[in-house]
């Protein structure tokens, strides 16, 4: 029978402070663990990724807040045997869901080869956004996974929607 253990499972909003304990406590389940060095990097660094992404890219305004009660940011990190899952949620704006779509398809369109040039090329011409990015997020992790990214919208309302993903880590 498979092992499975629920790493973290955090659901509700999440400040800096909330992501340091995240990390600190995913970082004492992967020192305990036996696991490889690659992987526990690899698992540390998808999170990171993901948890900024969460924080970062959330499209709610201080009106807004009461859509956190249906549809709370959540970053889960679950160990299936040697495999890891990672799932994240968090509330976008409608008008950039096209855009983050266009991106994760031709993402998971790409070989790994192509992956590494896209990372190269963005890292080269990376350009800081308003909201503190360069773009290579979604980059990062698809060149971490070597898999294809899993990706859903939630309509919300008019303005809002909720996008999930999920990240599969395989040894």
């Amino acid at each position: 029978m498979k092992s499975y253990d629920v790493v973290v499972n955090h659901k509700g909003f999440v400040s800096l402070d909330i992501v340091d304990d995240i990390l600190h406590n995913l970082k004492v389940y992967l020192f305990h663990k036996e696991l490889d060095k690659l992987m526990r990097k690899r698992v540390y660094s998808l999170s990171v990724e993901c948890l900024d992404n969460i924080v970062k890219h959330s499209d709610l305004n201080e009106e807004e807040h009461d859509l956190l009660i249906n549809y709370p940011p959540r970053f889960i990190v679950e160990k299936i045997a040697d495999d890891f899952l990672i799932h994240t949620g968090n509330i976008i704006l409608n008008n950039n869901i096209n855009d983050v779509i266009s991106r994760l398809d031709k993402l998971n369109k790409l070989k790994i080869e192509g992956i590494n040039n896209l990372y190269k090329k963005s890292l080269a011409n990376a350009e800081i956004s308003e909201k503190g990015g360069a773009g290579l997020g979604l980059i990062v992790m698809a060149k971490t996974t070597k898999q294809k990214i899993k990706y859903d919208f939630e309509k919300i309302n008019d303005k809002f929607s909720y996008f999930a993903m999920q990240l599969n880590l395989k040894k």
